[in-house]
């Protein structure tokens, strides 16, 4: 996923189309994974385990760090304005439809500026970069990607400066949340890989390499389409595990563990502490299976009865000025 395209003003690097195929290949175990989970048929927190949670970020960071790579392979003879514009207009188009697409889908986590709109942002944003002293490139980027971690106001948890990144807790719990602070940070990281390989490995074996198999060439094919693979794959695997559940409803045990995971990681993400948490969503989740509502609790399954019995139990389980508790339905 990228705005611009290295062949546009050189030799195209295919090693560059062959990472993205393999991070495209990550991410979409990684959403295959999210999917079974959020269907109650995979019994681990993929959102909340630690190891999910680095694999999703090291996926994140290769898209991010590659889009600076490919700016300084693009514009190594110059920038063409009209091939940059066309393609930050798709892109830019590609995360408004992410927007509507998870607005609908998931009305209270929905996607408002993910790994696309960082995507476009940093494109532009980058753009000064390209031509600064390496050494002050790499201070702006560590600056950045250090910051959040030792800076933040409350200024920024005002929800029209959310995408900033420097609110002083989570703004939100949107499926993909990748603000600019820190992540802005592997874009610049990728103009200095970037302009240290035309400096020192333009003539390497890396520059020359060039798929020997099946599967080589298709880590490349997906690398040169990698928006639309990204746009397409995502609905088709929510598709393939929706169908799936319908036939093969899933174990009551796994279902109970992932509904108190996913409970617990929205209730903490809204502010709460851990002991209350935990409270709350054992209460509403023996709640739900004295009521044999648990499956109801599924994506696209509660009914406006479900939901009113829902308000009932949520309401017996957390003390009444203690509401919202942190578990709205999925």
């Amino acid at each position: 996923m990228s705005v611009v395209a290295a062949e546009d003003r050189g030799p195209r690097v295919v090693a560059l189309d062959a990472a993205r195929g393999v991070a495209l290949l990550a991410m979409a175990i990684y959403h295959f994974s999210w999917d079974l989970s959020n269907y109650g048929l995979f019994a681990v927190d993929v959102i909340a385990d630690p190891g999910w949670k680095a694999f999703a970020r090291t996926i994140a960071g290769t898209f991010i760090f590659l889009v600076g790579v490919s700016l300084v392979l693009a514009t190594r003879r110059g920038l063409d304005r009209r091939a940059f514009l066309r393609r930050l207009a798709i892109v830019v188009g590609a995360a408004l439809l992410v927007t509507v697409a998870t607005a609908y889908m998931f009305p209270d986590a929905y996607v408002f500026f993910g790994i696309l709109h960082l995507i476009a942002f940093a494109s532009v944003a980058a753009l000064p970069f390209l031509r600064m002293p390496l050494v002050v490139v790499l201070v702006v980027a560590v600056a950045i990607f250090m910051l959040p971690f030792f800076f933040s106001h409350e200024i920024f948890a005002w929800w029209p400066l959310w995408w900033v990144g420097l609110s002083p807790g989570p703004p939100t719990t949107s499926v993909d949340y990748v603000p600019v602070f820190p992540w802005f940070a592997m874009t610049l990281f990728g103009i200095v890989a970037g302009r240290l390989f035309l400096q020192y490995g333009a003539a390497s074996a890396v520059a020359r390499w060039r798929p020997g198999n099946r599967l080589g060439r298709l880590a490349v094919l997906a690398g040169r389409w990698s928006l639309l693979v990204y746009l397409v794959h995502q609905p088709l695997l929510i598709g393939i595990v929706s169908t799936a559940a319908a036939f093969f409803p899933p174990d009551p045990q796994v279902q109970a563990e992932t509904f108190r995971a996913d409970c617990v990681t929205n209730c903490r993400t809204g502010g709460r502490d851990a002991p209350f948490c935990e409270a709350a969503c054992s209460c509403v989740l023996q709640g739900l299976q004295e009521r044999d509502m648990l499956s109801t609790a599924l994506p696209g399954r509660m009914s406006a009865a479900d939901n009113e019995e829902w308000i009932r139990l949520v309401r017996a389980c957390v003390p009444q000025d203690d509401q919202p508790a942190g578990v709205p339905p999925n």
